[in-house]
């Protein structure tokens, strides 16, 4: 998967843009697996590894941190 956009690929099926959809559910501090169930609704043809790679996204510009279990926002 590619992490930006390209002529090619559409801003939707790329990291960028799939974090980028996991960001409006940062309503609470679910766990991952409450994460994923909440973005599955919102993005069915997902796959669980690019969830995960948004996610990793996330976690590493510092937008989500992870505590006993459950994920906090920091943005």
């Amino acid at each position: 998967m590619m992490i930006l956009p390209t002529k090619y690929v559409p801003a939707s099926d790329s990291v960028i843009g799939r974090a980028a959809s996991i960001l409006p559910l940062r309503d609470s501090n679910p766990t991952v697996s409450e994460l994923w169930h909440s973005y599955r609704g919102t993005a069915p043809e997902a796959s669980f590894d690019s969830f995960t790679e948004a996610l990793t996204l996330l976690f590493m510009i510092g937008a989500v941190t992870i505590s006993a279990g459950v994920l906090r926002w920091e943005v």
